[in-house]
C-alpha cells in the first residue's frame, strides 16, 4: 500500500519534533549533570573526611551515580539527537571528534589534576566521575570521526561539483563535442570548445589556454563577435560592424587592465572546471602526503602523546586503590589510547588539509 504524502510529512514532523526534544533535554541534562560533577570535584568535596554510613556520605555517593548516569544518559540522547537531525552538516563531526576528544583524552588529566593527593572519601566516586566523563567523551567521538571520514571522501569525491554553483551554469547544446581526456585539459580541450569559435580564438592560435593570457570565447565579446561574423567578411553590413568595433585590432585587449582580465577569469565557468580538474588531480595526493607526515613524525608523536596519557594515568592512580593496597592503573591501555589518538589526529590532519586546498584553489584561485 503507498503511503500518502501527508503521512509522509506527519512523520518527518513527528521525527523533527524527537530530535530536536532530544537535542534539547539531553543538552540540557548534559549540561547539568557535567557543570555538577565538576562543582564536585573542584569544589573538593570527594576530600572532605565523612564517616561511612553518614547521612552526608550516603547523600554525596547517591548523588554523584545518579550525575553520573545522567550524565552517560542524556549524552548519548543528545549526541544521538545530533546525528538523525543534522546527518549532512559537516560542522556537526568536526565539534563532535573535538569535543569527544577533549573528554575522552583531556577529562581525565584535568580532573585528575583537582583530585591529585589523597581521596579522602572513597576513590570509587572520583572514578565514577572520571569514566562518566571518559564515556562521554566516546560516545560522541565515535560519529565524530565517522562524519569527519564521510566529510573527507565527500570533499574529495563530490567537492569539485558542489563548487560548481561559483559559476554560472552555461547551456549546452546537443551536437556538444564530446571533451578529450586529459590529467589537466587545455581550454580547447574542454567541452566548452566549439569548433567555429576555435577557428578565430586566439588562445588555440597561441596553443596557449585562455586563462593564461586572459582572453578567451567567454569573456571577450570580441572574439565571438568575430566567429560569428567570420563567414560573413564579404557582407559589407557585418564588415561595417567588425571595423566600428575593432575586431581584430591589437589595441582592444590591451585597453583592459590585467587587474579587470583576472576578474573576469575568476567568474568565467571554464575557468572554474580548469580549477575543479586541478582539485580532483591534487586532492588524492593529500591523503599519501599526510599518511607519510604521520609516519615520519610517528615516534615523536607516539612519544609525546604516550608522555601525556602517561601522566593522566598518574592521576587516575590516585583515584583508586584496590583492596591489598595495590594502585589500580591504566598504563596497559596507553599504547592502545595512543594509537587511536594518532589515528584520531591522521582523520583530522586530512580533514583539514582537504579544507586548506579547497580554499587555495577554490576561494584563492591560486
Amino acid at each position: 500500500m503507498k503511503v500518502s504524502a501527508h503521512a509522509k510529512s506527519q512523520v518527518f514532523a513527528l521525527f523533527d519534533q524527537l530530535t530536536g526534544l532530544g537535542v534539547k533535554l539531553g543538552g540540557l541534562v548534559c549540561g547539568l549533570s557535567f557543570v555538577y560533577l565538576v562543582a564536585i570535584v573542584v569544589g573538593g568535596h570527594l576530600k572532605i573526611p565523612l564517616k561511612p554510613g553518614t547521612l552526608e556520605r550516603v547523600y554525596l555517593e547517591q548523588s554523584v551515580v545518579f550525575a553520573t548516569r545522567a550524565l552517560v544518559i542524556s549524552g548519548a540522547v543528545l549526541v544521538a539527537s545530533l546525528v538523525l537531525r543534522f546527518p549532512g552538516e559537516e560542522a556537526l563531526g568536526q565539534i563532535l571528534c573535538f569535543a569527544g576528544a577533549a573528554l575522552y583524552f583531556g577529562g581525565p588529566p584535568a580532573l585528575g589534576w583537582f583530585l591529585q593527593g589523597k581521596v579522602v572519601n572513597g576513590s570509587a566516586l572520583g572514578l565514577g566521575i572520571v569514566n562518566a566523563v571518559r564515556n562521554v567523551g566516546g560516545i560522541a567521538l565515535i560519529p565524530g570521526v565517522v562524519f569527519v571520514v564521510r566529510d573527507a571522501i565527500l570533499r574529495v569525491l563530490a567537492g569539485p561539483m558542489l563548487r560548481r554553483s561559483r559559476a554560472k551554469p552555461v547551456a549546452e547544446p546537443s551536437t556538444a563535442a564530446k571533451p578529450r581526456a586529459k590529467l589537466l585539459a587545455a581550454c580547447w580541450d574542454m567541452e566548452f570548445c566549439r569548433e567555429y569559435v576555435r577557428r578565430v580564438c586566439p588562445a588555440f592560435a597561441k596553443k596557449k589556454s585562455c586563462w593564461r593570457i586572459k582572453i578567451g570565447c567567454f569573456c571577450d565579446e570580441l572574439t565571438i563577435l568575430k566567429a560569428i561574423t567570420a563567414n560573413s567578411k564579404d557582407n559589407r553590413h557585418a564588415r561595417g560592424i567588425m571595423e566600428s568595433l575593432g575586431v581584430g585590432s591589437s589595441t582592444s585587449q590591451d585597453s583592459l587592465s590585467m587587474k579587470v582580465k583576472r576578474q573576469r577569469c575568476r567568474k568565467c565557468s571554464i575557468y572554474a572546471e580548469h580549477q575543479h580538474q586541478k582539485y580532483r588531480l591534487l586532492s588524492p595526493m593529500v591523503f599519501p602526503a599526510v599518511l607519510a607526515l604521520i609516519w615520519i613524525y610517528y615516534d615523536f608523536l607516539s612519544a609525546a602523546i604516550g608522555r601525556v596519557l602517561t601522566n593522566a594515568d598518574r592521576f587516575l592512580s590516585f583515584l583508586t586503590y584496590h583492596p591489598k593496597g595495590e594502585e589500580a592503573s591504566v598504563g596497559s591501555d596507553i599504547a592502545v589510547l595512543t594509537i587511536l589518538a594518532i589515528i584520531w589526529l591522521t582523520i583530522i590532519a586530512i580533514s583539514y588539509s582537504l579544507k586548506a586546498l579547497e580554499y587555495l584553489i577554490f576561494d584563492l584561485q591560486v
